[in-house]
């Protein structure tokens, strides 16, 4: 991080408000004891580990996340990564002295582990450990694990019976996804709900829990009305819709009052609504609300928003109703709220954006190209953006075409079509920033937002510098490199693998455009990125030097796919905000 003097009074406070804001973090996960503790994970350290209010339960080795109370045997089940390896390792927890002892401490990824309804000795989990994301129960008495699932897609989420002997989980992420039962004593794993040209879902960011109860299964499906509409389905798969109204909803969840708990998507927030005989109540109508449990009658979740990088939250009866629980996210400096914009693409398509505006007029324009590419921009605290609008850059955050929120239309609007219209999406961004009066605009974006940046100044010339941070350089080799469930869901947004599809994978690869590279380039990226390796990065660093191509390269070895870190946040965010500065 460059450093400041004392004849740089601006320098000086913006690297005071850097340092404020990446140093908070939010929780990673929570779960409540049965005298109704509430246990979580919070950042210290220069890492995770689990506490209570009254102070620290672990001091482990690594990021110790997700921690899932067991009955029975008495303690905590939580999560284990080391330096955004995403090599999670299952332990359990001593609550009373910290003792942390492993489970599962292999080379694979093991997350979303929950215990059987009535055997305390048996835990259901996801894992990579034989081929793509399936699932698996694991014999706490003698170390046993089953794999349980047979579909070829991953799973991404999945629930526990009432009775514990069959488990429904949702195998695809976003394309064409089926529910599917277990039947545990009989050793079966069969279609449950699965409709042609449709997705139904228990799970997108959270995991499933809580969709099965007495009343049903609970889930989301866009067959009839092309948007994620809540339903229930009895026990023989048939369903029927419970809530209509042309909106994607996400993660619906019985609460113990036999409401359904879900997330509606509206704009940049992900609102946390309540349905309950046919009317629906909003809880929380802002931000990004995530991790929701139904506990003793109450409703938890995490909420982000552009203040807080995680608080957790309850809504109860009386007084309780919104309570912070805990503060653990809140921000100590000003941030900014986005405005609801819109502004026309190329062929007439309305794209929504978040438009961060500055206190005083924008020294330039910047557009922010989010991750997925099926995601969005949500309305949560994001530092780097936050830092660029205090120093002055007017940012425009796009939901380009294949972003989710809008329907199913909208989101499959970029499938084979990688770095096509959703690309010109994002340089109409840009002219949209020109027309207020920018005349110079970068472009940044992590991810899949990294890889429209890199696209963005080498196939395009809409930009006048561009920082990618973690983003796919070339789609074959990211395809053959990444793990194998991400391989197979790249392949499927592509249409079709490397060998079906070469001119496809040559004409969208930014690889293909480092000679008309010729703006300035920041490259950022984790050397344990699991999901785009860091030879993916080096091939494009490798190519600019060859080139003499102005660009700087910024390597964290303690990092994975993103930068979190404090201390790494920090000298990114700083870094991020000079390179603009300096160039635009």
């Amino acid at each position: 991080m460059t450093a400041t003097t004392d004849a740089n009074p601006d320098a000086e406070r913006l690297e005071e408000y850097v340092n404020r804001l990446a140093g908070t973090h939010g929780i990673s996960g929570y779960t409540t004891r049965p005298d109704g503790t509430v246990v979580y994970a919070a950042y210290a350290g220069g890492g995770y580990d689990l506490r209570t209010e009254t102070g620290w339960l672990t001091d482990a080795d690594g990021d110790v996340t997700s921690p899932e109370w067991l009955d029975g045997r008495e303690t905590l089940l939580a999560l284990r990564d080391v330096d955004g390896s995403e090599q999670f390792d299952l332990f359990e927890v001593d609550p009373e002295t910290g003792e942390v002892t492993p489970l599962l401490d292999d080379e694979y990824m093991n997350v979303k582990a929950r215990q059987h309804p009535t055997d305390p000795d048996r835990v259901a989990f996801v894992s990579n450990r034989e081929r793509s994301l399936d699932l698996y129960t694991l014999d706490l008495a003698d170390g046993t694990v089953t794999r349980r699932s047979e579909a070829t897609e991953p799973v991404i989420g999945y629930a526990w019976s009432p009775d514990g002997d069959r488990l429904v989980y949702q195998a695809g992420t976003f394309e064409d996804s089926a529910l599917r039962v277990v039947s545990l004593d009989l050793d079966r794993d069969d279609v449950f709900v699965d409709e042609p040209d449709s997705e139904q879902s228990i799970a997108f960011i959270d995991d499933g829990a809580g969709t099965w109860s007495e009343e049903g299964v609970v889930f989301t499906t866009n067959h009839r009305t092309g948007y994620r509409e809540l339903a229930v389905a009895g026990g023989d798969g048939e369903y029927d819709l419970r809530y209509v109204n042309n909106r994607d909803k996400y993660d619906p969840q019985w609460t113990d009052d036999g409401e359904i708990a879900f997330l509606e998507a509206r704009g940049g927030d992900r609102q946390l609504r309540v349905l309950e005989d046919g009317d629906v109540t909003a809880v929380e109508r802002t931000g990004m609300n995530v991790d929701v449990k139904a506990v003793d009658g109450e409703v938890y979740y995490e909420h982000t928003s552009p203040a807080t990088a995680g608080d957790l939250r309850r809504e109860g009866e009386g007084d309780r109703i919104g309570e912070t629980v805990v503060g653990e996210g809140q921000v100590d400096v000003e941030t900014v709220a986005p405005e609801e914009v819109t502004y026309e693409s190329f062929d007439g398509q309305q794209i929504a954006a978040r438009l961060y505006r500055p206190a005083g007029d924008p020294v330039c324009g910047l557009v922010k190209a989010h991750g997925g590419p099926e995601a969005q921009h949500y309305n949560r605290l994001d530092a780097v953006t936050q830092t660029l609008v205090h120093a002055g850059f007017e940012v425009l955050a796009p939901d380009f075409r294949g972003s989710l929120g809008y329907g199913r239309a909208f989101r499959k609007a970029s499938d084979c079509d990688l770095g096509g219209d959703d690309l010109t999406d994002v340089v109409a961004g840009a002219e949209y920033l020109r027309d207020r009066g920018r005349e110079r605009v970068g472009l940044l974006g992590g991810s899949y937002g990294g890889y429209l940046t890199l696209m963005g100044v080498g196939a395009t010339d809409a930009f006048d510098a561009g920082v990618s941070v973690c983003g796919v350089v070339n789609w074959e080799t990211a395809v053959e490199n990444a793990r194998a469930y991400l391989g197979d869901v790249l392949m499927r947004k592509l249409g079709g693998s490397p060998a079906e599809k070469p001119d496809l994978y040559e004409e969208r690869s930014p690889v293909t455009y480092t000679d008309d590279i010729d703006v300035p380039l920041l490259v950022v990226q984790g050397a344990n990125d699991p999901r785009v390796p860091r030879s993916e990065t080096e091939q494009l660093v490798d190519s600019l030097a060859e080139r003499d191509v102005d660009h700087e390269y910024l390597l964290f070895e303690d990092e994975g796919h993103g930068v979190v870190k404090t201390e790494n946040h920090v000298e990114y965010v700083t870094r991020t905000v000079e390179f603009f500065e300096e160039h635009l």
